[in-house]
């Protein structure tokens, strides 16, 4: 009877694509005619207008940064990127600011032009289309910002500064960018008191920017790269290849064979008309229609060392992210479980994920994909197994390049048309990102930095979100949980824990199997 109703259910799943496949499949020439068409017209006609009438080095914004672009960005913005550099030491910060200058400000490429021309421009709105337009009055000094402060401040404090900045307004008609500089910052080790180190001050620097200018992979690119001369190619490390895969094969999320190039455009429909049928993610932490209040509680953590994780990825045969995404998944069961929330059969996750081949310049180059988390699973192994096999499928499939061209489709429409679609609430649960910093200790005009920690401003549409940041052998880890969610201060503070012991269930468990 059991495997009837299955099979049945089955069934009428696989009917229920067909029948989708069908109904994308007629609409599809509609869309690309009476949509797609037009706005590829209307967008040529605004950018022809900004050519004849807008002021010199008038430029439209990119398709993926003016999603970004249309946050309310000298009001109240939710897309600021913030990444902490602590300094180990004394440092010459004034070297430091002028090395930031010369070689990314003023950086230029072989035909003379400005490598990074957004570092001078502003966003503007012309004829309903986002647009960088030069600051004329640009100053060096406007974007360089010593925060003092009358007494030394530990840690604790300096996360409070942080997430001040991270939501702070950014001054009309000027850059989208600025370091700030905190002086008086004492370093601590666990459990030592402020009146016990005997340690020397050092400093805390942060560089904040708006999504729109760039993305994680751009910020590691012009301070790694550019300002310390690194190679990331030589300091950050690679995924490694699996049995089954070449290193090159691994790192795409699609494979670009002949067959697969052939075949993809069925695949993409039958793929996206899977996704229409699948169940909502709907739980105690993410009901239909919740307005978000996009404040909330942060918690930070930078004890995880990178090899810990490398160990349960090799005895499980499994991928680096998936190792982070059993720990989440485990986290928020147990956070449910702990504020007597029902435990769901599953939560879905938005993933975000570097598109190979990144742009040497300030852009966003990113896609995302939705996975599920199987959070009713009780077994910490088959958890683990499971997320490994989704994301295997899902890196596979033609939903990641699909997800990242329907983004640059958002991107070509007007303003107002996008404002409404990424303030809706995103059909899922939590948000996480990955990406890798040097992986070996980086020194910034002969001062060590010893920890680097990166956070983003309240996620678009989302309760709950995770940032991860690996450099110099730890995994920086950042969690927010809307204000909104019940218990979010409780929630927010066991999350990391929470992470952690999963981490250590699965080290136990490949040590005594």
């Amino acid at each position: 009877m059991s495997s009837g109703g299955s099979f049945l259910k089955k069934t009428t799943k696989q009917f229920q694509i067909l029948i989708y496949s069908c109904i994308l499949l007629f609409l599809s020439p509609i869309v690309l005619v009476f949509v797609l068409l037009p706005l590829f017209f209307i967008r040529s006609f605004v950018k022809l207008c900004a050519k004849c009438f807008g002021p010199k080095d008038f430029r439209m914004i990119g398709q993926l940064c003016g999603v970004h672009a249309v946050d309310k960005i000298y009001t109240e913005p939710i897309g600021n990127l913030l990444v902490s550099l602590y300094l180990e030491g004394e440092t010459d910060l004034d070297l430091l600011k002028s090395r930031f200058i010369s070689t990314v400000i003023e950086k230029r490429r072989a035909c003379g032009k400005l490598q990074y021309p957004e570092l001078r421009q502003y966003v503007t709105d012309f004829m309903g289309y986002s647009f960088w337009t030069l600051d004329k009055t640009f100053n060096f000094e406007n974007h360089f910002q010593f925060f003092k402060t009358e007494t030394v401040i530990d840690d604790t404090e300096v996360q409070k500064l942080r997430q001040e900045f991270v939501r702070k307004p950014w001054r009309v008609k000027q850059p989208l960018w600025e370091f700030i500089i905190i002086e008086k910052f004492q370093r601590l080790e666990k459990n030592e008191r402020m009146e016990d180190s005997s340690r020397k001050q050092t400093h805390v620097v942060l560089f904040r920017a708006h999504h729109c200018l760039l993305d994680g992979y751009s910020i590691v690119n012009i301070l790694v790269e550019d300002m310390a001369n690194l190679n990331l190619d030589k300091v950050i490390a690679k995924p490694a290849a699996s049995s089954r895969k070449s290193a090159n094969q691994k790192q795409h999320f699609y494979s670009e064979t002949f067959f697969n190039k052939l075949s993809f455009p069925l695949r993409a429909l039958y793929e996206f008309s899977s996704n229409l049928t699948k169940e909502q993610d709907v739980n105690a932490w993410h009901e239909l229609n919740t307005k978000w209040t996009r404040t909330g509680t942060f918690t930070f953590d930078d004890t995880i060392p990178v090899d810990y994780i490398k160990e349960i990825k090799r005895f499980y045969a499994v991928s680096f992210t998936t190792v982070l995404l059993a720990g989440i998944c485990a986290g928020i069961r147990r956070g449910m479980e702990l504020t007597d929330a029902v435990v769901p059969k599953f939560i879905d996750c938005v993933a975000v994920f570097p598109v190979l081949a990144h742009p040497k310049k300030l852009t966003n180059h990113l896609t995302h994909c939705i996975i599920r988390l199987p959070t009713g699973m009780d077994d910490p192994k088959q958890r683990l197994l499971a997320i490994e096999a989704r994301l295997e499928k899902l890196k596979n499939s033609t939903l990641p390049t699909l997800n990242f061209y329907m983004v640059k489709l958002i991107g070509d429409l007007p303003r107002g048309f996008i404002s409404k679609i990424v303030t809706n609430n995103f059909p899922a649960t939590v948000a996480f990102s990955n990406f890798p910093a040097p992986n070996q200790l980086w020194t910034v005009n002969g001062t060590d930095v010893y920890k680097i920690q990166f956070e983003a401003g309240p996620m678009l549409g989302l309760g709950i979100g995770y940032a991860c940041l690996s450099y110099n052998g730890k995994i920086s880890l950042f969690t927010g949980v809307d204000s909104k969610i019940q218990n979010s201060e409780k929630i927010s503070k066991n999350l990391i824990q929470l992470f952690k012991e999963e981490l250590d269930l699965l080290s136990q468990i490949s040590t005594n199997p």
